[in-house]
């Protein structure tokens, strides 16, 4: 493919979707990338998709096209794979305002990792390793619902596909000469089986950084209050830290009962306006909890690793170093480093234990499996002592 390509077809209306979608569904693979707006919104506003087949590129724009059936159909295609950069944010937003998500899919940043071309390597990164084009890199920061598009933004956006399919098909020959492209197939099957998994609003409270601080009555207000907050924010569509930010939260959960207004007012926990607005429901929450028997409190989250059981996730991170340096990929790539800390915690409070993501398939042979052994090794140790 060369560098210069030809300007993109702007696809606004049905008539020029469905002449697309009939090329869209002739073919075996296609590149696709999304822009996309969430500053004030809890869901992210789809703003343009963008595709090409190698030769022909197309930007569709859901303002025009709220329900773009051919693009649908295409999603869903199973005979067309679908090349994405670094996809999280894409799936989530595809799923959202579209309700399909790209199946069968293939990511290339995951598959550039298992190839040893580094860990979260960026769309500029491939192609200048495996197409030798340098890009500039700009409009990240654009209007992305204004209309009209800028020339920029449009040359942009298309530029943001045009070089995926030349990537894909280096990156699809460096897996095969490496009996490694099981490993990407089963990681996009996870990615797409992880963008399907609604997480329930009152599990929410387990992602607030610093939870396992909190005893099972703290937990109890703070699983209360954030899944309230989930629901507002989702209902009035609205970022979660515009309505309470979790640092917030997680203050307010370790505050005394009883709690009067007067209190909750004196800890400057919150602006004056949030104040005015939910300080009523934190102190419903707190009612609620003080008069409960606690026996549906949360059960306490798993602690830190405890200081003297440092030099077993230092032992553990060694290990997947050196077998990371085997097959020329990057540690995170085989385990990170919240796996090891799951693994050490695990040996620290009394059975060893591999993450989920470690147990089977691929990753398992590469590093479970010795990771096992040596965390075995450490339990006997700390026991013997």
């Amino acid at each position: 493919m060369s560098s210069e390509y030809s300007p993109p077809i702007m696809i606004t209306d049905s008539a020029a979707l469905e002449k697309a979608a009939q090329r869209w569904q002739e073919i075996d693979v296609i590149a696709l990338d999304t822009e996309f707006i969430r500053t004030d919104t809890f869901y992210p506003i789809l703003a343009l998709i963008q595709l090409c087949d190698g030769e022909t590129t197309w930007l569709v724009d859901p303002l025009a096209l709220p329900e773009p059936q051919g693009l649908i159909d295409l999603l869903a295609n199973p005979n067309v794979v679908k090349v994405l950069h670094s996809c999280s944010e894409d799936l989530e937003t595809l799923s959202h305002s579209l309700g399909q998500l790209p199946d069968p899919l293939f990511d290339t940043q995951t598959a550039a990792a298992y190839c040893g071309l580094g860990f979260s390597v960026g769309y500029r990164g491939v192609v200048k390793e495996l197409v030798g084009v340098e890009l500039d890199k700009h409009e990240t920061r654009s209007d992305w619902l204004q209309r009209p598009l800028s020339a920029s933004q449009l040359s942009y956006a298309a530029e943001d596909v045009h070089y995926l399919l030349p990537v894909y098909r280096a990156l699809l020959e460096q897996l095969e000469s490496q009996e490694r492209q099981t490993w990407v197939e089963d990681e996009m099957l996870a990615k797409l089986a992880n963008s399907r998994r609604d997480v329930p609003p009152e599990n929410y409270y387990i992602r607030v950084k610093g939870a396992w601080k909190l005893d099972r009555r703290g937990l109890a207000i703070l699983q209360a209050l954030s899944t309230w907050r989930e629901g507002v924010a989702r209902e009035d569509n609205r970022p979660r830290g515009r309505i309470i930010a979790d640092k917030d939260l997680l203050s307010i959960a370790f505050l005394k009962s009883p709690l009067s207004m007067a209190q909750l007012k004196g800890t400057n926990i919150l602006n004056p306006r949030a104040q005015r607005l939910y300080g009523d429901k934190i102190l419903a929450v707190f009612a609620d909890i003080d008069t409960s028997d606690g026996k549906d409190f949360p059960q306490l989250l798993p602690k830190a690793i405890p200081r003297e059981h440092g030099s077993m996730l230092k032992s553990c991170r060694q290990l997947v170093v050196a077998r990371a340096e085997e097959l020329s990929l990057a540690p995170e790539v085989l385990a990170r480093k919240v796996d090891l800390e799951f693994l050490v915690r695990s040996i620290a409070y009394g059975e060893v234990q591999l993450p989920e993501v470690l147990t089977s398939g691929w990753r398992f042979d590469a590093v479970g499996a010795a990771l096992l052994s040596h965390a075995g090794e450490l339990q006997s140790a700390v026991t013997s002592d």
